[in-house]
């Protein structure tokens, strides 16, 4: 089942929202096996654009203004030199969750509970958010 996703980023620099679709490989899942197989996506969209070793690379204008909406132009080149640990990044992304750093939404309602059954054929949009402090510093 492929799903449209919201993923907000909200920052000083930049405050956007983007639409990926991510493809789930069933509809009903766990909020664990939800978070778990958008990392899991993630991790692959990024490991191959960094394995991407294109020599010349163009954008078209409406690839510019579409980036040009989203807060930033670029080729998409990453200039790290090691691609993303999976297990790492499920594991990071799942404490950020119980840890309250992340908020997942399905339509207007917040996930809190890791083991709450989701039916994706239900669901209208779904929402990753990356809350960040506002002032003061953790001691």
């Amino acid at each position: 089942m492929e799903m449209k996703v919201n993923v907000k980023s909200v920052s000083g620099k930049r405050n956007r929202i983007t639409t990926v679709s991510v493809p789930y490989s069933r509809d009903n899942m766990s909020v664990r096996e939800l978070i778990e197989e958008t990392v899991n996506y993630c991790v692959s969209e990024y490991n191959s654009r960094m394995e991407n070793t294109e020599l010349l690379s163009a954008l078209l204008p409406a690839e510019i203004s579409d980036k040009a909406a989203q807060g930033k132009i670029s080729f998409g080149t990453i200039y790290g030199e090691k691609c993303a640990d999976l297990k790492k990044a499920q594991a990071d992304a799942l404490e950020a969750f119980s840890d309250g750093v992340v908020a997942v939404f399905t339509d207007e309602r917040r996930l809190e509970d890791e083991e709450e059954i989701l039916d994706l054929t239900n669901i209208k949009s779904l929402t990753f958010i990356k809350l960040v402090m506002l002032a003061g510093r953790m001691w």
